[in-house]
C-alpha cells in the first residue's frame, strides 16, 4: 500500500484540477513514481513471453531476413510471405466494410418515437460524429488502416480515444499493442487496475505542456536540461532491423519516453483506490501530471455517511481484438500466431 505524508482530499475540485502534482510534497511525487514504476515492471514482465512472440510475428511479416546457424553455419533461410499475403487479404475485405461511404457513425433509437425527435437527433449525432471522424480529426483514417493490418499480424491492437488539449477536439489514436503494457492475465481493458501507455515526446512537446500547465513545471530539471537517453532493448532492436535503419546517437533532438499510466490508487488516505492518470518520465521516475479519471463528481457513489463507495472511472482505452486467445489472456492471435510455424 502507498504511504504518504500528506494526502489530498477527493472532491468535486479535485476532479476538476488539470493538473494535481501541486498538491503533494516532493518526497511524496517521489514515492508515487517509484510506484507507478513498479506497477509498470510487473505488467512488462507478465507479458515478456507474448512480447518475444508478437516480435518474431512481426519479423515474419516483414520479411526480415536473419542468418541461420542451424543445422549448419550460413545454411539456406528462405521465406515465404504467408502471413504479409493473410493480413493484406484482410485489410482489403476489412476496410471497406469499416469505412463504407461517409456516414461512419450510425446511432441506435431505442424505445417509441412517436414524434420522431428522437430519430432526427441520432441522425444529427450520427452526421456529426462521422464529421469528427474523417473531417476533424484528419489522422482517424489513416491510423484506422494501420490499425487493420497491425492488429491482424500480432493479433491486439488498441484505440485510445481522449480530447486532446493541444489540437482543442476529441482524438482517436491507434496505439501499437507492445505500448500499452498491461497485464498479460487481465480479463478486459476496463478491470485491469493499471495500463501504461508508452509515449515518445520531443523536447519541444513537452515545453508546450509544461506551459499549458497539464504538466508540472520541470524545466530546470536535470533530466530535461540532459539528452535524452535512447531506449536498447531487443524489441527495439528487432523493429530497427525490420526498418532498415541505424539507431541514432542521443542528442538533443532525441524524444523523450513518458509512461501515462491510468491506475487505481489511494490519494487520499479513506482505503480505497481512485481513478488517477499518472504520468511520469521513463529514466528519473519523475511525476510530472496526476489527474482524476473521472468526468464529473455524479459519477462518484457516496453511502449514506459520505464515504465513497464506488467511482465510475472514465476509459480512453477500446481493444481491437482479431482471434480470442486459447489461453485465456487479454492479448489476442493474430496470423503471425497462427502460421508462423
Amino acid at each position: 500500500m502507498l504511504q504518504l505524508q500528506q494526502y489530498i482530499t477527493y472532491d468535486a475540485d479535485t476532479i476538476k484540477q488539470p493538473n494535481l502534482t501541486d498538491r503533494f510534497l516532493p518526497e511524496d511525487l517521489l514515492a508515487i513514481g517509484e510506484w507507478v514504476w513498479d506497477a509498470y515492471d510487473r505488467d512488462v514482465k507478465s507479458r515478456a513471453d507474448w512480447l518475444r512472440r508478437s516480435e518474431a510475428a512481426m519479423d515474419l511479416a516483414m520479411q526480415l531476413q536473419t542468418e541461420k546457424t542451424f543445422p549448419w553455419q550460413g545454411c539456406s533461410n528462405v521465406k515465404f510471405p504467408i502471413i504479409t499475403i493473410a493480413c493484406m487479404q484482410f485489410h482489403a475485405r476489412a476496410y471497406p466494410a469499416i469505412i463504407n461511404g461517409r456516414n461512419l457513425v450510425q446511432c441506435r433509437t431505442p424505445g417509441s418515437d412517436p414524434d420522431g425527435s428522437i430519430t432526427a437527433r441520432a441522425e444529427r449525432i450520427s452526421k456529426f460524429m462521422s464529421w469528427q471522424l474523417l473531417e476533424q480529426n484528419e489522422s482517424w483514417e489513416e491510423q484506422t488502416d494501420r490499425a487493420l493490418l497491425c492488429t491482424s499480424i500480432v493479433g491486439t491492437g488498441w484505440k485510445k480515444s481522449y480530447f486532446n488539449p493541444s489540437l482543442g477536439y476529441n482524438s482517436s489514436d491507434f496505439i501499437m499493442a507492445k505500448d500499452l503494457v498491461i497485464d498479460y492475465w487481465a480479463k478486459s481493458v476496463e478491470e485491469c487496475p493499471t495500463k501504461t501507455h508508452i509515449i515518445p515526446m520531443f523536447r519541444n512537446q513537452v515545453y508546450e505542456r509544461c506551459k499549458r500547465g497539464i504538466f508540472r513545471d520541470i524545466l530546470e530539471e536535470n533530466w530535461y536540461e540532459q539528452d535524452a537517453a535512447i531506449p536498447i532493448n531487443s524489441q527495439q532492436q528487432r523493429a530497427d532491423n525490420r526498418g532498415g535503419v541505424t539507431p541514432p546517437q542521443s542528442n538533443y533532438n532525441t524524444p523523450f519516453t513518458f509512461l501515462e499510466q491510468h491506475c487505481w490508487i489511494d490519494l487520499d488516505g479513506d482505503g480505497y483506490d481512485e481513478p488517477y492518470v499518472v504520468t511520469i518520465e521513463h529514466d528519473s521516475h519523475c511525476v510530472v501530471r496526476i489527474v482524476a479519471r473521472v468526468e464529473r463528481w455524479e459519477d462518484v457513489e457516496l453511502n449514506n455517511q459520505g464515504e465513497i463507495v464506488r467511482v465510475n472511472a472514465t476509459e480512453y482505452f477500446t481493444k481491437i481484438p482479431f482471434i480470442p486467445s486459447p489461453d485465456g489472456s487479454i492479448m489476442d492471435i493474430g496470423f503471425g500466431t497462427l502460421l508462423g510455424p
